[in-house]
């Protein structure tokens, strides 16, 4: 810090602070950021699978497929569940399968809390992995999209 000593008037010293080493210190920590952060990958890598071709997908008759109409209406494999039986007739059909899976497959017209129920009830019936089957021709449910 210097001193601004006045002449011969016999005054007191008055401190005046010397910025220049603050600047400088800025300065370098603002060159040292603008080098840094471009360097810096913010990104997070998601490495999906790639889809193969050469194995057959398996038939759905195979698996256990848990559907969920827009009217509400539960069907196991293509046949009719009432709600309320779903976990008793699941159960079984679950406990005598090696893997434990159960697909779902719900209308996009659906509301999001019925199918949360039917999840819970097909967890609570002893899946262990409750897979999701879409539509693979895009869109809602395989209609084609409006422009």
């Amino acid at each position: 810090m210097a001193m601004d000593l006045p002449g011969a008037g016999g005054g007191r010293p008055r401190p005046i602070i010397n910025v220049t080493p603050l600047v400088d210190v800025v300065l370098v920590l603002l060159i040292i950021f603008m080098v840094v952060a471009p360097m810096l990958d913010l990104r997070l890598g998601v490495g999906l699978p790639a889809e193969r071709t050469d194995v057959d997908p398996i038939e759905p008759e195979e698996q256990l497929v848990v559907d969920l109409e827009p009217d509400g209406q539960v069907t196991l494999n293509g046949e009719v569940v009432e709600r309320s039986r779903l976990a008793a007739v699941l159960g079984p059909a679950i406990r005598a399968r090696r893997d434990r899976t159960v697909f779902f497959r719900g209308d996009p017209d659906v509301f999001y809390g019925d199918a949360v129920r039917i999840l819970d009830i097909v967890r609570g019936a002893g899946a262990q992995t409750i897979g999701t089957v879409v539509d693979g021709q895009g869109g809602r449910g395989g209609e084609e999209d409006e422009p």
